[in-house]
């Protein structure tokens, strides 16, 4: 089966763009640029829909909160019509409505992504409904093991960020034109849905505390969400309305990254975190938590040593005396740095996770290839001993078709 073109088709139910969006788009995309055929499923409204749309690639509208009989219907017509031979679900939505949908086709191999790093609360989903589950990190994995997901049903493939070509001084120029400040006032930059979890309050406590060390200085933070009203009512506490800038969704919120000194994420809970990964590449300090899949991206796992400026607690002042230090120009600034870009280049760069996939992708079908197949009508006619799975037969667990 090695060298064989597969017929993959990714269903994402989000109506926002966040990093699973980023991670579905980039996996779609590679798996085209190698000759696959990829069939997208999307909600109507989402900026992922609108991206599928622009570059041409084969599309289908899913509703992603309430699909109707004749939706799902219609997911399982359009697999069959395109053959296609594994279905990838990139979100709980997602899982559910392919479930559904293909019920009953066991030749069609499913696949689903954990991305948070919360608990799951029904493992039985993941047990019964899909194959193989991928976890973008081994604290997510450890997390879904512990939720009550069969260990041989994870497997871990990193999120992966293309290197952008993105030159730092033009950046830092429109950078500075859309804040309409001076080339030499610093920037902090953040990116991410404005959620509790991402804890961006903390941010603008943290730039409370630094506009005493540090006059001139501005927060810019990129992306939308429930908390912006809160962050709106803190900034105005503070009367920082100068320093911090909630900028809204961006389209390329890469070019903020690159054209700022620093980037910030305090966030509380995280499956991985690709813009961490992308500030790292571009070389830019990366200021963050050390929570679940963070810590993968903030620590060398051959030598422990640390590859940002790591925030522990939660207290305020000691972000702002992080901010503080990554304006430092000193050696210990440009290793750090340059060693966090080698980490990141080499262990998140998108190929790896598109490879990742493409050989997780061949192992399911191989094992399908292997095994007796039952035609779609039989799906219901209950347990046979050919339908056992490898990881069923050692727990003594029969699933049905």
């Amino acid at each position: 089966m090695d060298g064989q073109k597969l017929k993959v088709a990714l269903m994402s139910s989000q109506t926002v763009w966040g990093g699973g969006e980023q991670f579905v788009w980039s996996l779609g995309r590679g798996l085209i640029e190698r000759g696959h055929q990829v069939v997208w499923f999307t909600d109507p409204a989402s900026p992922l829909a609108n991206r599928v749309k622009t570059a041409g690639f084969r599309q289908f509208s899913v509703p992603s909160r309430k699909p109707r009989l004749r939706d799902l219907i219609r997911i399982r017509r359009i697999c069959d019509k395109h053959d296609v031979q594994l279905m990838h679900a990139n979100d709980t939505h997602a899982v559910n409505w392919s479930s559904i949908a293909l019920l009953g086709k066991r030749r069609i191999k499913r696949v689903a992504v954990k991305h948070t790093a919360f608990p799951i609360r029904s493992a039985a989903r993941y047990n019964w409904m899909i194959d193989s589950l991928v976890c973008v990190s081994q604290a997510v994995r450890k997390i879904c093991i512990e939720s009550g997901i069969s260990e041989s049903r994870t497997t871990v493939i990193h999120g992966g960020v293309e290197n952008a070509s993105i030159q730092r001084a033009e950046a830092r120029f429109s950078l500075c034109q859309q804040l309409e400040i001076g080339a030499s006032v610093p920037v902090f930059s953040a990116v991410g849905s404005l959620l509790p979890c991402k804890a961006y309050h903390r941010l603008v406590e943290a730039a409370h505390h630094l506009r005493w060390h540090l006059p001139e200085f501005r927060v810019a933070i990129c992306g939308e969400g429930r908390e912006r009203e809160r962050l709106e009512k803190l900034i105005l506490k503070y009367s920082l309305e100068k320093h911090v800038k909630l900028m809204g969704f961006q389209e390329d919120p890469a070019r903020w990254i690159a054209g700022s000194d620093a980037f910030v994420h305090p966030s509380v809970s995280e499956g991985l975190s690709l813009v961490a990964i992308q500030a790292q590449m571009l070389g830019v300090p990366v200021i963050a938590s050390e929570c679940d899949g963070l810590a993968e991206v903030l620590r060398n796992p051959y030598t422990n040593k640390e590859l940002g400026w790591i925030l522990r607690g939660d207290d305020p002042s000691l972000l702002a005396n992080l901010m503080l230090d990554t304006l430092q120009q000193n050696e210990r600034r440009f290793e750090r740095i340059q060693a966090a870009k080698n980490s990141a280049l080499d262990r998140f760069h998108v190929q790896r996770m598109i490879g990742g996939f493409e050989r997780l992708y061949m192992r399911l079908l191989r094992k399908e290839s292997l095994s007796v197949t039952l035609s779609d009508s039989g799906a219901w006619r209950g347990i046979q001993e050919t339908d056992i799975s490898d990881s069923s037969r050692q727990s003594g667990v029969r699933q049905a078709a």
